[in-house]
């Protein structure tokens, strides 16, 4: 589906996680092969998705409502999709990491997520007590509750086994599927028992820091200082290095955050942005054609590397979404980040 003019759409990657998911809930449920011969003949009515491309989120709505339906199922999306998020092996990161502050952690599960499907984005906003994610569809007329209730389940799961937290709240946009109002499912795959009918879905966590930083790329203060003393024992172990070479150690780093910015990388450096720029340039460098290159070289590494699909490596490059990255890669080598996997060769663009 559509919305002024963008294409919102989910990797075949991720929709493969959710089918295998399916798979295993059904077996664990006991009743997959009944299943399976009662609707042979309808599954064929599903949409078939080709492998390394991206489904609209409207056609992936239609096969959830339907396979729902078989299963007399009102809460599919919910029930599946911790099976799904804990199979999916790009996301180990999110499982296991602990050592970023809360903020930040959000920030960049927020926005790998909202890479690897563009059926929602996350607002992340944060006040002394509590981090709140806003889950906004982007297309809500083309979205189906399954998909909402399961991105909601997996971020909770991704969120408890990293960081062991529950939500103290959560709000959801549509009404209880349940007509008599019972909220126990919610309760024992998200921890808490969902407000329903509400203004917007939100997930409610918390602040166990305090941290508000309120600028969307910049890593927090806790964060800041743990980057600036991994850049301090790196130059104490090579020695003296290039201003060019000390950027792009750090500018590898900020792109976890999101779009690096050239005055969060001279906060880094303990310069102003002046200063940074003309330490550069004495080194016959600026700041964008430095970033630019350094996306270019970790592109061709990342893709060459069989384990990356082109939404881990957009996620890693800083960008926002994986249409971002594959112009970019297109007008820098003339070919897609797809084809390029699958071998043909990028041609060097000056």
């Amino acid at each position: 589906m559509t919305k002024a003019g963008k294409q919102y759409t989910v990797s075949v990657e991720t929709l493969a996680s959710h089918g295998d998911a399916l798979i295993q809930y059904l077996q664990n449920r006991g009743d997959y092969a009944s299943l399976l011969a009662q609707y042979g003949e309808e599954i064929q009515k599903l949409a078939v998705y080709q492998a390394r491309a991206r489904v609209p989120i409207d056609e992936v709505a239609r096969n959830l409502n339907l396979i729902a339906q078989w299963l007399h199922e009102p809460n599919l999306g919910l029930k599946v999709s911790p099976y799904s998020s804990r199979q999916q092996n790009r996301l180990a990161y999110f499982f296991q990491e602990s050592r970023l502050s809360l903020l930040d952690y959000f920030r960049m599960l927020a926005r790998y997520l909202c890479i690897s499907s563009e059926v929602v984005r996350i607002e992340v906003v944060a006040t002394a007590q509590n981090v709140a994610l806003h889950v906004l569809p982007n297309c809500a007329a083309s979205i189906s509750i399954h998909q909402t209730e399961g991105f909601v389940a997996s971020l909770c799961d991704l969120v408890k086994q990293a960081r062991k937290l529950t939500p103290v709240a959560i709000d959801l946009a549509h009404a209880n599927p349940d007509t008599t109002g019972d909220t126990t499912i919610y309760e024992s795959v998200l921890g808490v028992a969902p407000a329903f009918n509400q203004p917007r879905t939100r997930i409610l966590f918390v602040n166990d820091a305090g941290d508000v930083s309120a600028t969307r790329h910049h890593p927090s203060k806790a964060s800041v200082s743990r980057i600036q003393l991994m850049e301090a024992v790196k130059r104490k172990e090579i020695g003296e290095e290039r201003w060019t070479d000390r950027c792009r150690f750090l500018l590898e780093i900020l792109m976890y955050y999101g779009e690096p910015h050239k005055n969060v990388l001279a906060e880094l450096l303990a310069v102003t942005p002046r200063t940074l720029q003309r330490r550069l340039g004495d080194e016959g460098e600026t700041y964008r054609h430095l970033l630019t290159e350094l996306r270019k070289e970790l592109a061709l590494q990342h893709l060459a590397d069989s384990r990356h699909t082109s939404d881990e490596v957009a996620f890693l490059l800083g960008y926002q979404d994986v249409s971002h990255f594959s112009r970019a890669f297109k007008t820098w080598f003339g070919v897609s980040p797809g084809q390029s996997k699958n071998g043909v060769t990028p041609a060097q663009k000056r």
